[in-house]
């Protein structure tokens, strides 16, 4: 196919060390078609970044190694990766908690555990 007829795949890197956040988030992309590289080592995940340049970059905050909040640094003060949207998921959720996530220039966040259809709805806003 050429022209309109062929849909571009976006791709995604999703930072998460639960195996159950994983799990949901892949049935979810694969229900979507969504293209997407998941890491349980924000090491891993933040070589990927770097190497790939994603569309969507998803990741909880509270990572061994190197956090969530180290990460948003990274990407926001390197010119090539200064751009990627990027969405959060966290375990905190409170006012003082979201003023310092939006402060790192994150896209959007959600709180665990997360209704799946605004999950959805969040990361389709990125993608499509």
């Amino acid at each position: 196919m050429t022209g309109g007829g062929r849909k571009i795949m976006k791709k995604v890197v999703v930072i998460e060390d639960d195996p159950d956040v994983i799990a949901l988030i892949r049935d979810v992309f694969d229900s979507q078609n969504i293209d997407a590289c998941f890491f349980s080592s924000s090491t891993d995940g933040l070589k990927e970044i770097i190497k790939t340049h994603p569309d969507l970059v998803i990741m909880d905050l509270m990572m061994p190694n190197i956090s969530g909040f180290e990460i948003c640094k990274i990407i926001r003060t390197n010119e090539k990766l200064k751009n990627i949207p990027i969405m959060v998921l966290t375990g905190y959720d409170s006012q003082k908690v979201r003023k310092e996530i939006f402060s790192y220039g994150i896209d959007d966040y959600l709180a665990k555990p997360f209704d799946i259809q605004v999950f959805i709805e969040k990361v389709l806003r990125f993608v499509k």
